[in-house]
């Protein structure tokens, strides 16, 4: 094929995809709508226009002219060049377009009319700690996730890689499993060391009531410090916090707050706008396509919890910030700085995810990742989850949920439909000590930095090396060329014991 022709092919491909991505970011607005304060009764119709809209994106994703677009690119020399953003956007659009072919449109609407009634019943449900009412919606959602694993995994015997590879590319189970199984050996000795220690944090100086409004006020202000534009994002309230594009200049984050809670809703922010940092940073001319998407979600994991946790659980994001919140929360007044260190670093098994502490958090993860490959493969039914629940957090943690709203219900993942979603989670941990690691070599004195409340040299180490490239590498390669190394638990392993163990000493 000559240049100027699949030239001429590219443009009116990337024309094409970006016309379906005004479609799906309409997809994201409804959502982020939906979990912002849709009326109860509204609930039926807002499912019909999910439905009918994905059915329209998945038309368009599976189009034989679209397709034919992309076979005559894939064999142009513009494809040449994988890492290109033209050569990346044809690899990844045509690899989701091989994906999407093989699922049926009734199969596409069916899931999402599904998983947008789950979340709602889930929503109404987890409050009243109602698992039964939940259920008969979780085994739809569920048993339609085994349908598109068994036709995307074209007869290998492990259906949960064809979902895991939705969120992370080419990433396998087994593979997974082995790095999870060395973090899980790792991590076990040291949180039972540091939880059993007769010295550490106690979490007095964190506990207390603290003004959700001045929360609000707090929250925004330390998003829009460490580099979240707030004219191209917004910061609301949601039920369980989450972070959406609705466009290359519309990125909403999500957190939620409790009045007695320091934490949850500032940590929620740092989290989400860690997100919402990483979409500010891809390109925005390549909005729609490969090169203007996230590598993987456990890229973009290592984006939140780098800012939620190896900045805002370290001391010197403290020696910088305490002064700033004791303005907002004068009950902070008599608090030193290594008091709110050391208790917000505290170490001790919970129940919840989202709050859990560094080390403890993905023992959360890891037992997830189980549940859910077990219920894909058939080997777990879900009327059995909580309990099968209940015996994992036992096993792995030592403590059992009082009830299903502490415990099965608690995430809205699985409402969601989003089975392979977990272990990005603990993907994006690795990804972040690696990250932290080369940062710290690049920058050279980035803890001080850090006191100074100078968080742009880090903010933009990060998009020249991460969020510039989009799709253009796969997720290892990418963490691999900022890093020099390639996926380990060793770098965040050495990261916790620097860390948590001055403060059991």
């Amino acid at each position: 094929m000559q240049t100027d022709q699949a030239q001429r092919i590219f443009q009116q491909t990337y024309n094409y995809v970006r016309e379906t991505s005004l479609l799906e970011s309409t997809l994201a607005l409804l959502e982020w709508d939906e979990r912002t304060g849709l009326p109860t009764r509204a609930g039926e119709h807002r499912a019909e226009q999910v439905t009918f809209l994905s059915g329209l994106v998945h038309q368009r994703k599976t189009s034989p002219q679209f397709g034919e677009w992309l076979n005559q690119l894939a064999h142009s020399e513009l494809a040449e060049l994988p890492n290109s953003p033209v050569g990346a956007s044809i690899r990844g659009t045509k690899r989701d377009f091989d994906k999407n072919i093989q699922l049926p449109e009734a199969l596409v609407k069916r899931i999402a009319h599904a998983v947008t009634i789950g979340q709602q019943v889930w929503s109404e449900a987890k409050p009243k700690n109602d698992f039964a009412s939940f259920l008969p919606h979780l085994e739809t959602i569920v048993q339609l996730r085994r349908e598109e694993a068994s036709i995307l995994a074209n007869g290998e015997s492990c259906h949960y890689d064809s979902l895991l590879d939705q969120y992370e590319e080419d990433a396998k189970t087994d593979e997974v499993a082995m790095v999870f199984a060395d973090l899980r050996d790792r991590l076990v000795p040291l949180v039972k060391q540091l939880t059993e220690s007769q010295s550490g944090p106690d979490g007095k100086s964190i506990v207390g009531s603290f003004d959700v409004a001045k929360q609000k006020e707090f929250s925004h202000w330390v998003a829009k410090q460490i580099g979240f534009e707030f004219d191209r994002g917004r910061l609301d309230e949601t039920d369980h916090p989450f972070c959406t594009t609705l466009g290359p200049n519309d990125h909403r984050i999500l957190t939620r707050y409790y009045d007695d809670s320091f934490g949850s809703g500032l940590y929620g922010t740092l989290h989400e706008a860690g997100h919402g940092m990483y979409e500010q940073g891809l390109p925005v001319e390549w909005f729609g396509l490969p090169a203007g998407a996230a590598a993987s979600l456990g890229v973009h994991e290592s984006q939140s919890r780098l800012w939620e946790n190896m900045i805002g659980r370290s001391k010197e994001f403290w020696q910088w910030c305490l002064p700033h919140a004791k303005k907002w929360f004068p009950q902070l007044g008599d608090i030193s700085v290594d008091s709110i260190y050391s208790d917000l670093n505290r170490v001790e098994a919970s129940l919840i995810r989202i709050e859990a502490d560094e080390a403890t958090y993905n023992l959360h993860i890891l037992l997830r990742f189980e549940l859910e490959r077990e219920l894909i493969d058939g080997g777990l039914q879900c009327v059995d989850l909580p309990s099968a629940w209940s015996d994992r957090y036992e096993s792995y943690l030592g403590i059992r949920p009082g009830n299903d709203s502490e415990g099965v219900m608690q995430d809205v993942h699985w409402a969601a439909g989003l089975i392979g979603y977990f272990p990005t989670y603990t993907l994006g941990n690795l990804f972040a000590a690696q990250l932290m690691n080369s940062a710290s070599d690049d920058l050279g004195d980035l803890p001080n930095m850090i006191q100074a409340g100078n968080f742009r040299p880090l903010l933009e180490w990060l998009r020249q090396k991460v969020h510039q490239y989009g799709r253009c590498h796969k997720p290892t390669q990418l963490v691999a060329n900022a890093t020099g190394s390639p996926l380990s638990c060793e770098p965040f392993i050495a990261y916790l014991t620097e860390k948590l163990t001055p403060l059991y000493s």
